[in-house]
């Protein structure tokens, strides 16, 4: 009995000791047991990874633009309704606006990016033009802008263009029209960036026409030698330069008054100026004299 009760606790001994090694080696530093799965360690010092950004590009840029400068409603595919506060009659109106023009152009090597906005009044005299606002980014910034230019008739802007006067000379083209008693007289107007401005360089005759005069209705054989309907269309020479504008070739065909036309005009920038020149045929409302 004595043997027996020995083993017994010579055996407890070693089955304790057994596991409390186990045990032991549980806690260390030893490697797991699969060496093909790595350790997990947790560092509480290790620094965080960010998020990658979110790629910016040129409609995003824009269209925080708009947000800043007219509000949460500003889009950039359909027109948004507004109140405006006008500085003219000092009223808050309402008013329609819209993206009506925008491309990117290189200006000294550097991506730029011209802009305007086209705002509608509503409940206006006919008389009243709508408004534009010219702007040019880079980079989503402003670098130069022309605010609040009067266009168009009965609260309603014309329509707008991007030009190239020059190699260095990206253009708005704003084309609007005075129509009234059977008369439709169009003209252009060009607003260039030159040194980070914004510039009115040039505006003439786009069409004339008197195809509905009021004073002919009664006895339209009476007006066949004072109706005109002519178009001036515009072709800018890039190998005449004058501080980097092109001279601009104007030529107006159509019928005027006593027979057909077929007229031309070189414009020059005049440095002087800051403008081009225009003649006064250019301007005109009706038949040359």
């Amino acid at each position: 009995m004595t043997t027996t009760g020995n083993v017994d606790r010579r055996a407890c001994r070693y089955w304790l000791g057994a596991a409390l090694t186990v045990l032991l080696a549980g806690c260390g530093d030893a490697p797991p047991a699969d060496p093909g799965k790595p350790a997990r360690r947790l560092d509480s010092h290790a620094p965080a990874t960010p998020a990658p950004a979110a790629p910016v590009n040129d409609d995003q840029r824009l269209l925080a633009f708009l947000h800043d400068r007219y509000g949460a409603k500003a889009t950039l595919d359909t027109a948004w309704k507004d109140q405006w506060d006008d500085p003219d009659q000092e009223a808050t109106r309402p008013v329609e606006r819209r993206l009506c023009a925008r491309q990117t152009v290189a200006v000294t090597g550097q991506a730029h990016q011209l802009v305007a906005v086209c705002q509608t009044i509503e409940d206006v005299a006919s008389v009243e033009p709508g408004r534009i606002d010219l702007y040019v980014l880079r980079d989503g910034e402003a670098v130069a802008e022309h605010l609040l230019m009067y266009s168009g008739m009965r609260g309603m802007p014309g329509t707008v263009a991007i030009d190239t006067l020059g190699p260095e000379r990206p253009a708005f083209r704003i084309t609007d029209g005075w129509y009234g008693q059977g008369y439709s007289l169009v003209s252009r107007t060009y607003v260039a960036l030159h040194d980070n401005r914004l510039t009115p360089v040039a505006s003439f005759r786009d069409h004339i026409d008197n195809d509905s005069a009021y004073d002919c209705d009664e006895d339209p054989s009476a007006c066949a030698n004072r109706l005109f309907n002519i178009d001036f269309s515009v072709t800018a020479d890039m190998q005449a330069l004058q501080d980097g504008y092109a001279a601009l070739d104007v030529r107006g065909q159509g019928p005027e008054c006593a027979g057909p036309t077929d007229e031309h005009y070189r414009l020059v920038y005049d440095p002087a100026k800051g403008a081009y020149p225009i003649p006064d045929a250019l301007l005109r409302e009706q038949c040359r004299e």
